[in-house]
């Protein structure tokens, strides 16, 4: 979802694919498939054909086909949606949404690639039957999964992707801006909603990559419905929490905030005390060469001092690019079994979101979340919210 008018810069494109093919050249793919799902929270489904073609899938799934050889044209198979403008991708060459097996096939023929190594990335859009049918069907080709081409590629951002992403930080600003000067007894949670996202909207956001939370009160089985939640009307001394991103030129912010209607308890607010500290603490270490767990167990140390409380849960946070949930994934390299949440060294340019959290029955369920991303020197925070508790 490129902003009206935008043209991406050749030298952009150029560094993309320049990078996909010598990381295919260093691992002997002579051809990369690429697969992506129409937009969607689950990490990747929308963001390796929009990474490498500028398509972003609407209808159906897309395929992008890249060759080694630079002197071949790539092929985009789009969705399955009828119309597509040209300003839709930078590539030359695109084929009607159908069989990808026919037009792997075709492709592979009309360039004498028959016997090639074929690397498959965002083998999650697929069902295990169609990867089998590959396998089988693109015989004698070699057919083997290499999303770590695109997913290592995507989480290291330019100096382009970064001021994208500074861009669309300062319209979540205005959102937390904009709920704050409208939350008050009697709206309901769905209010908040609207007004954050018409305010986005307003300074230039083109979508909002996940839902957007407002929860509130107390009562633990409503704040953890927090995607059907909207009904609810606010009440002087509710808990409020606010988790939700803005999207610009395409790439995305995740951001979180806590709000009390009214004055908030010492309790709320040591609660989120601890938390700034845990993100702090997390960011002083992230510099490259440091493993994504190391950031997890900073903030583990210092819940573990303030409260007692060593497991984090579901983990510390994510990427964040075209993908508001990318690579890599801090915290959650406890899932020994998906390859996509193995613990991953941090690079410069790598931008991560940490969200450290907690629930009491007494004082609400509160987040603090940022972007970062990091330099030779260490982390630097992508925005200047106040990180606090907003009393309104």
């Amino acid at each position: 979802m490129l902003k009206e008018g935008f043209k991406m810069p050749e030298e952009e494109i150029s560094r993309r694919l320049s990078n996909a093919r010598r990381e295919m050249a260093e691992k002997e793919i002579e051809v990369l498939v690429v697969f992506s799902a129409p937009g969607s929270m689950r990490y990747g489904q929308r963001g390796h054909v929009l990474y490498l073609s500028g398509y972003e899938p609407y209808f159906g799934d897309s395929m992008m086909i890249l060759p080694l050889d630079d002197k071949l044209e790539p092929v985009l198979e789009t969705g399955s949606a009828s119309y597509f403008p040209e300003q839709c991708t930078w590539l030359k060459n695109r084929a009607e949404a159908g069989n990808h097996i026919d037009v792997i096939k075709t492709y592979l023929s009309d360039n004498s690639l028959n016997s090639s190594k074929i690397g498959v990335a965002g083998e999650y859009s697929l069902s295990p039957l169609f990867y089998h049918r590959m396998t089988e069907e693109l015989k004698p080709a070699q057919v083997e999964i290499f999303s770590q081409i695109l997913e290592r590629q995507r989480s290291v951002k330019s100096e382009f992707e970064i001021d994208c992403m500074k861009q669309t930080a300062m319209i979540g600003k205005k959102g937390f801006e904009a709920a704050a000067a409208f939350i008050k007894p009697g709206v309901t949670e769905a209010d908040v909603v609207s007004e954050v996202e018409k305010v986005c909207r307003e300074h230039g956001s083109q979508g909002f990559p996940h839902y957007t939370m407002v929860i509130s009160g107390k009562d633990e089985k409503h704040l953890g419905y927090w995607w059907n939640c909207g009904g609810r009307k606010l009440e002087q001394g509710d808990p409020i929490s606010i988790d939700y991103g803005a999207m610009y030129n395409g790439y995305c912010s995740d951001l979180s905030r806590p709000f009390v209607v009214g004055k908030a308890s010492d309790k709320q607010k040591d609660v989120v005390k601890v938390l700034v500290e845990a993100q702090e603490a997390a960011a002083e270490i992230a510099k490259p060469g440091v493993y994504c767990s190391e950031l997890a167990d900073a903030v583990s140390r210092v819940m573990e001092k303030a409260w007692g409380i060593k497991d984090l849960g579901a983990g510390l946070g994510h990427g964040v690019g075209l993908e508001v949930h990318e690579w890599p994934f801090v915290g959650y390299h406890h899932i020994k079994d998906d390859d996509a949440y193995r613990d991953t060294v941090l690079e410069e340019n790598i931008v991560i979101s940490m969200e450290p959290m907690m629930y009491f029955p007494d004082a609400g369920d509160f987040q603090i979340e940022d972007q970062f991303f990091i330099t030779k020197n260490g982390a630097v925070r992508m925005n200047d919210i106040p990180q606090q508790i907003f009393e309104i």
